[in-house]
């Protein structure tokens, strides 16, 4: 079951990746190569691959929690483009991660990044029948095939269609803070926890709607919906931002 129900890389047995393999043709078990994601950013832990994550304010990343767990680790985040093997590298600032009530969902402080931050869906882009995309960097193989062994060095991007809550492929996945999504043109893997879910508003432009926390590998996902965490997301980068770190923790939902 833990494997089914994580995704991390690093603490999964990812370590072992090297970020020279050869680049794949396809991505996330069937997407496709993405050519648009500045606000994507690889995470590592202890110096290897293991999640991915986004931008969200020019002193924010949003990922899986279960991705930065722990203080002792060392999480870092390469940004500014789409391949690993290239960008920028910071670390987040020491205690000043902070985790959001019933999702596995964390925001962590960073040094300001030169990215524009991907912008907050509201909850009119989560409902059942809705196509979102999904990005990461993690596995294009699917088991029984090692998932250390196909981890992408470009972003890939794959369209999956959100179903009910109550679907029984979904048991094993959500919580009350998640949305089960079903594959698509493809299936996130290990690798990409912590990875966005975008839709498009009516503007036209693209927005975060969920963060990746688990996948069967086989039928569906689960995310942590960002449209039901706005109000945290946003009390923690208006109380934390310019304040420094407090220590890590939960910030109460609602907070403005």
């Amino acid at each position: 079951m833990w494997s089914k129900l994580r995704l991390c890389g690093a603490v999964l047995g990812l370590a072992a990746v090297s970020l020279t393999m050869a680049e794949p043709a396809s991505a996330i078990q069937g997407g496709t190569v993405s050519k648009h994601g500045p606000w994507a950013v690889r995470v590592y832990t202890d110096g290897e691959p293991s999640c991915t994550g986004t931008v969200v304010d020019p002193q924010w990343v949003i990922t899986a929690g279960h991705c930065v767990r722990y203080d002792n680790w060392d999480v870092a985040f390469r940004v500014g483009s789409l391949d690993q093997r290239r960008g920028k590298v910071v670390h987040r600032v020491p205690n000043a991660t902070f985790f959001a009530p019933g999702a596995d969902v964390a925001l962590v402080r960073v040094p300001r990044l030169g990215v524009e931050p991907i912008k907050l869906g509201r909850g009119d882009r989560v409902k059942e029948g809705r196509s979102v995309r999904a990005y990461g960097w993690g596995a294009t193989c699917a088991p029984p095939k090692n998932e250390a062994s196909c981890q992408s060095n470009v972003l890939k991007q794959a369209q999956v269609k959100i179903v009910a809550h109550s679907d029984r492929r979904c048991d094993l996945l959500v919580g009350s803070g998640d949305f089960c999504a079903q594959r698509g043109s493809g299936l996130p893997a290990g690798g990409d926890s912590g990875g966005p879910a975008t839709a498009f508003d009516r503007a036209g432009h693209e927005v975060l709607v969920g963060v990746l926390s688990a996948s069967d590998r086989t039928d569906v996902a689960s995310f942590g919906d960002v449209t039901r965490l706005r109000a945290w997301i946003t009390g923690v980068i208006r109380a934390r931002g310019h304040q420094g770190a407090r220590g890590s923790g939960p910030v109460p939902a609602g907070v403005e």
